[in-house]
């Protein structure tokens, strides 16, 4: 019998293909199993050279995709258009990522109902809350914020969660990401939610909102709090205070965590839970040390300067200065001292410096180190500043007859009062590109501020905030900030938008005082007049020669950025020490 020879060459040839192809395919799905993904925590803009700093760092590890825990913009407006700009501003800066990018929305993200709309015309509108699977794992998105009910789950989408987690059981593994750690709330029930989650493969969930990083373990599920470049009062990571990035390798159900910090690589349980509740007795925010205005003096100036121990055990400080201008000097050029439990010592220097103009980051600052062990037994060294600092200066002079009070600045009793006239954008004394101008006058009851600011487009000026706890900050506003009592600590503060809806504060709290404002829109500008009693600021009527703290700020929505101060501070929590002075005449 004649053998087909051909047949059997091309049947050899179909058997050899789908041999390779399965081969192929197993290569395939034995590499997808094994992938790694990045974790973002908070941005907002806070520091975005950090941020920026991140999204390229993450594009060179190549995780297979990139998700962020939410609160990406500054929001916490009632102008979608504003909201609009910042996510313009934000796709920016996430645009050299290669790979796919889940959003998760956070509570500025999506804070009115006026921007939450934005939220999905952005991302689409099923990225509120909603699933994905990579390789054999599932990923699931939730909504803290949905419709606005702020730190909960709401029954539908819980109902949702539910249905997800049953349809996924067969999943190797699941992770989930939102934005406010609920589980750490104690006014809401996580628990039964937790005991959901125990029935299912649940591996990790990743939050923020803190602006911190912490890490627990619970039923094998993995706890993460995190904070990409959300701003900060302390900074170490040993203590939970850092930026970073979490990087997660998955190998079939072995998972492993990387946390990549400015600085280095931390597994993740470096940072034992709840450390970073420490940072306020082991650090200082950077304070400042005041010195007279180089550019019209030398410096020649002798300052004793505070260390304090508040913590229950000894502790050693080595204290140090740093400037890249040999021209100043000090004597000494540093110190060293050990503290017993709640001691506190000043240390004596003498500064010597050249005259000449400085910016704020250019000056010298004193540097202190303090040897510290977390409880899980990493090493490190904790480290604050204290800053020269040469606050601007502004002075207030004694009303003049009457004042006519309509918000528009022009009144006579304005005429020969000292202006600050110059706002700045950044701490190296960038000029905002408009001119704004400020005044400040009092009499026997009342101080009076009068602010005009140019406004090429007033027809564009954002002014919606409402409701009981107005968010007027998000709009177009003039803020006001005193400390009464120079103590660096406490302040008040009041702000407005054009429409004259006003937030303040104080140390008794929001809407804790009373005044008077009036606003004006003009042709290219818009401006406004405060009137204040000294009795609600809780202070006598200045003599001459009191001086008080003082800041201004200006949000001008239309600018990017939008926010420029009279002494730069950060955004909050704000920032006494950092404020300009007030001197009555």
């Amino acid at each position: 019998m004649k053998r087909n020879h051909s047949r059997e060459i091309k049947c050899l040839f179909v058997v050899c293909v789908i041999s390779l192809l399965w081969l192929c395919s197993f290569a395939i799905n034995s590499e997808a199993a094994d992938f790694k993904f990045a974790v973002w925590g908070d941005s907002q803009f806070h520091n975005p050279k950090i941020f920026e700093r991140i999204v390229e760092e993450t594009e060179l590890l190549k995780p297979a995709f990139v998700i962020h825990v939410g609160d990406m913009i500054l929001g916490y407006t009632y102008d979608p258009n504003t909201a609009r700009r910042e996510w313009e501003r934000f796709k920016k800066q996430i645009a050299p990522l290669s790979v796919p990018f889940y959003p998760t929305p956070g509570n500025h993200d999506v804070t009115t109902s006026a921007i939450e709309p934005v939220y999905a015309e952005v991302w689409g509108e099923n990225r509120y809350y909603y699933s994905f699977d990579f390789a054999d794992s599932h990923f699931i998105v939730l909504d803290t914020y949905l419709n606005q009910e702020f730190d909960t789950i709401p029954e539908r989408e819980m109902e949702w969660l539910k249905e997800d987690l049953e349809k996924n059981k067969n999943a190797e593994n699941i992770f989930i990401s939102f934005h406010s750690p609920l589980y750490s709330n104690r006014s809401y029930d996580w628990q039964s939610v937790h005991d959901l989650l125990v029935q299912y493969p649940v591996r990790a969930i990743f939050t923020g909102h803190s602006h911190i990083y912490d890490y627990r373990v619970k039923d094998n599920i993995d706890y993460f709090c995190l904070n990409s470049s959300g701003i900060m009062r302390y900074y170490n990571h040993l203590m939970g205070q850092s930026h970073h990035i979490l990087l997660v390798s998955v190998s079939g159900t072995d998972i492993t965590y990387a946390v990549v910090t400015d600085d280095r690589i931390y597994p993740a349980d470096a940072v034992p839970p709840g450390e970073s509740r420490k940072a306020s007795r082991y650090l200082e925010e950077d304070q400042t040390i005041i010195i007279p205005d180089p550019s019209k003096k030398k410096i020649r100036r002798k300052i004793e300067v505070p260390i304090r121990n508040r913590t229950d055990e000894p502790r050693s400080f080595s204290l140090t200065w740093e400037t890249e201008d040999y021209r100043w000097k000090f004597k000494p050029w540093g110190a060293n001292l050990v503290l017993a439990p709640g001691e506190e010592e000043s240390i004596r220097f003498r500064i010597s410096g050249p005259r000449g103009n400085f910016n704020r980051e250019e000056l010298p600052r004193l540097r202190v180190d303090s040897p510290f062990k977390n409880t899980a037994g990493w090493e490190t060294t904790l480290t604050y500043y204290y800053r020269l600092f040469y606050p601007p200066e502004t002075t207030a002079k004694r009303l003049k007859g009457t004042l006519k009070f309509d918000g528009k600045v022009d009144d006579a009793a304005w005429k020969d009062i000292p202006a600050i006239s110059k706002l700045f954008v950044d701490k190296k004394g960038t000029l905002a590109p408009e001119t704004t101008v400020v005044k400040v006058m009092y009499d026997h009851e009342n101080i009076y501020v009068g602010i005009w600011g140019e406004e090429a487009n007033p027809e564009g000026l954002s002014a919606s905030a409402h409701g009981e706890v107005p968010l007027v900050f998000g709009d177009d506003d003039f803020e006001l900030y005193f400390d009464t009592n120079r103590d660096l600590k406490t302040y008040y503060r009041l702000m407005v938008n054009p429409k004259g809806t006003v937030l303040s504060s104080g140390p008794d709290g929001l809407f804790s005082f009373d005044f008077e404002v009036k606003t004006h829109v003009g042709d290219d500008n818009w401006s406004t007049e405060f009137k204040i009693p000294f009795s609600q600021l809780n202070t006598s009527p200045p003599k001459k020669h009191d001086v008080w703290g003082f800041n201004v700020r200006r949000h001008r929505r239309q600018a990017e950025p939008a926010q420029r101060d009279w002494s730069k501070m950060r955004n909050v929590p704000y920032q006494p020490p950092y404020f300009g002075l007030l001197k009555f005449h």
